[in-house]
């Protein structure tokens, strides 16, 4: 009986984690850029190609500064998954393979949506993504997944 009981208290707490972290990414990641980029859309495999630094230029030749969400928060972690096609542990993995290899390294990471909003608006030809709500005129939507 008291075994039942626990196991009910932990699948009540895992379900209401589970909520508040979809309600986090609720209104969906943007990959966001600098006002100043010409490019009106990137799909998803440049997208890809740009935050896994398997390429550093856009297709009209714009150098790209990436900058990301810190790690273990929900929007990054969904990000990752949904759009780049990685895990967080795969992530990790990736990243340690390039970092050791000397083939590059992660893109700086920032706290939160407003943080990235304002590094993507304050620097030329940088990219990042934000949840859709925090979308304002100081950037502009490049891809909507």
């Amino acid at each position: 009986m008291l075994n039942t009981l626990r196991k009910k208290r932990t699948l009540a707490a895992l379900a209401l984690a589970m909520s508040c972290a979809a309600t986090a990414v609720s209104a969906g990641a943007v990959v966001i850029g600098n006002p100043g980029i010409n490019a009106t859309q990137l799909s998803v495999e440049q997208v890809r190609d740009l935050f896994l630094a398997k390429t550093t230029k856009l297709p009209d030749g714009t150098t790209v500064t990436v900058i990301d969400q810190q790690d273990d928060t929900p929007i990054k972690d969904a990000f990752y998954t949904n759009v780049v096609g990685k895990t967080p542990r795969q992530l990790k993995a990736y990243w340690a393979k390039i970092v050791f290899t000397g083939q590059g390294v992660p893109p700086k990471s920032y706290a939160g949506d407003q943080a990235v909003k304002q590094q993507v608006a304050n620097t030329p030809g940088a990219i990042g993504y934000v949840n859709d709500d925090a979308v304002d005129s100081t950037v502009k939507v490049l891809l909507k997944p």
